[in-house]
């Protein structure tokens, strides 16, 4: 028996479920969820978050938002956040090329603080699609 997880963004409800653990990033680094956890609120960094549920993991990307974890559940509302199946490889590819070409020009530092996000954002989204099609990964949940 797990505890209950939320995920959310302000457009949609991606899920609530039962769930054995999770494994998030938050701003001051790393965590991972089991339940009976002690209670923290944290805010989300960019990152990869996983779920697992029973033998099965599921992965999302999420950037930004805030987490609240409680002894019994664990609300997430993120900026934004895919499921694995859900990410544009060629998209993140093409959009990280164009950041890579970008700072090759002189740019403002606004602009480059930009760029330099692009880069982490669609860095990950590619880690995560390149995870997914060298393992096997379960559809959604109960589409196994």
């Amino acid at each position: 028996m797990g505890f209950m997880l939320s995920l959310m963004t302000q457009e949609r409800h991606l899920l609530t479920e039962e769930v054995d653990y999770i494994q998030a990033k938050g701003i001051e680094g790393e965590f991972g969820v089991l339940k009976g956890h002690a209670p923290f609120l944290t805010l989300l960094d960019v990152g990869e978050f996983l779920v697992r549920k029973g033998e099965s993991v599921y992965s999302y990307f999420v950037a930004g938002g805030v987490v609240e974890v409680l002894q019994d559940r664990v609300t997430v509302l993120a900026d934004t956040i895919e499921r694995a199946e859900e990410i544009d490889g060629k998209r993140a590819e093409e959009a990280r090329q164009n950041a890579i070409e970008a700072l090759k020009q002189p740019v403002s530092s606004q602009s480059r603080l930009q760029y330099e996000q692009v880069l982490k954002r669609e860095g990950i989204r590619l880690g995560i699609v390149a995870k997914r099609r060298s393992t096997r990964h379960p559809g959604r949940f109960g589409e196994e």
